[in-house]
């Protein structure tokens, strides 16, 4: 199932550094943030710059970013922008730059966000572009943005749902931006896989050998990308800058496909099908994708730290078992030499995985576990994170916690974890042993 029938339905109603634990301790609950009557319009995701403002920035997917300061939230948002909003579409992510809100370093008033474009903007597929923008703030302690934004890099689509759209910049200090594959089901046209430019042809077996009709790319994909260093010429395997120049980005020596021609060089992994949320492991750099499945098969996978060019499998695989690639049983990975989920599940349990976060916060004895949700449960999952497979004790679910399907995770500075529920509440994973400030 897609994330769209988990939106329309809300609508309707690698081994970590520290050891991970057993479980999460009895007493764990849920507080809402930041008060018990405060709601949110569509909260995707939840973000906090560590500027030492303590201020969290909740992203709606309608337009608005809004703030919570002080433990209330403020009257006028953060920023408002126009945006496609409906199936999956929208503003659907928020990343500060790592030097935000701090005197005297280059760059300390920029952000970047993910989001469709309006349906009247320019297109460069059949449906709105999906981008992601720099904006700005006025002063280093302002509560709003100003409104005028830059187009960093632009996405063709040809579907409203599969756009991923969350960003985080990864500890080298580079922008990391995750990409669906189109929305059309079964990745017909083979999107994930290619890395370079093709038209909506219905042949999963090409990869840009033809140059007729719209060229799609950069779809299925998770990006890499120098934000800091701008300014400079577009080459030919920058395709995100397709219609801007000069380049809005550079592209990072380390990346995987810069030493050939013919590839989008932004690209850092593929074989995704819709890697909705995904989040870096402060401790040791690893990313930690959700990456919604088809029909049958929910994932999350591992990126290890500096390694690009992985395969993660879409659409050979889904979760652990063959899809498009001839075979029986879980062993799809050894014959596609894809990465392999460090967990799954079946439909019979969820339909849309939500990426989470390991829990490096500051109740030690949790520290090391993964906590994840389905956008089409009001539960809160988790798991070891340690080892090659983490789901080999079973799924573990906790119920009866909170109401309302889970969107998005964000963190705090401190390493807390937040949920954002489609019923517009926010919480906060918390135990008897962390105090109300969010420490031990």
């Amino acid at each position: 199932m897609r994330l769209t029938a988990a939106l329309a339905a809300a609508a309707l109603l690698a081994a970590a550094a520290t050891p991970s634990p057993a479980a999460p301790p009895a007493d764990l609950s849920l507080v809402r943030v930041p008060n018990a009557s405060t709601t949110f319009s569509t909260p995707v995701a939840l973000r906090a710059p560590n500027d030492g403002s303590g201020r969290l920035f909740v992203v709606e997917k309608g337009g608005s970013i809004k703030i919570i300061k002080n433990g209330a939230l403020l009257a006028t948002p953060f920023l408002t922008r126009t945006v496609t909003s409906s199936s999956e579409s929208g503003l659907l992510g928020l990343a500060f730059h790592p030097n935000f809100g701090k005197a005297g370093l280059p760059h300390n008033n920029e952000f970047y966000v993910f989001y469709t474009r309006p349906s009247a903007d320019p297109r460069l597929g059949t449906t709105p572009d999906q981008v992601v923008a720099r904006y700005t703030v006025p002063s280093l302690d302002s509560d709003v943005a100003d409104t005028n934004g830059t187009i960093v890099l632009r996405i063709p689509d040809l579907a409203g749902n599969h756009n991923g759209g969350d960003i985080h910049f990864g500890r080298d200090g580079y922008l990391y931006i995750s990409s669906g594959d189109s929305g059309d089901q079964n990745n017909p046209h083979g999107f994930a896989e290619c890395l370079w430019k093709k038209p909506a042809d219905s042949n999963r077996n090409t990869c840009g050998t033809n140059p007729s009709g719209i060229q799609y790319y950069l779809l299925g994909k998770m990006l890499r990308i120098d934000v800091d260093n701008r300014g400079g010429t577009v080459t030919a395997d920058m395709c995100g800058s397709n219609g801007i120049a000069p380049a809005e980005y550079s592209i990072p020596a380390g990346n995987p496909h810069v030493a050939t021609s013919n590839t989008c060089d932004e690209i850092w992994a593929h074989g995704f099908r819709n890697p909705w949320r995904f989040s870096f492991d402060r401790a040791d750099g690893r990313m930690v994708i959700g990456d919604v499945g088809q029909g049958s098969y929910e994932e999350i996978t591992v990126n290890p730290d500096a390694t690009g060019g992985l395969d993660h499998g879409w659409s050979r695989c889904e979760g652990r078992h063959y899809f498009t690639t001839s075979g029986t049983g879980t062993t799809c990975p050894s014959v596609t030499s894809t990465v392999a989920p460090v967990l799954e599940y079946s439909h019979s349990a969820g339909c849309a995985v939500t990426g989470g976060y390991v829990y490096r916060g500051p109740y030690a004895p949790m520290r090391g576990t993964y906590f994840y949700a389905d956008s089409c449960s009001s539960d809160l999952w988790w798991s070891e994170s340690s080892g090659a497979t983490w789901d080999s004790g079973g799924i573990n679910r906790l119920t009866g916690l909170a109401t309302g399907s889970v969107y998005g995770f964000g963190e705090d500075v401190d390493g807390n974890i937040y949920i954002t529920r489609s019923n517009g509440q926010i919480h906060r994973i918390m135990t008897d042993g962390i105090f109300a400030d969010g420490f031990q």
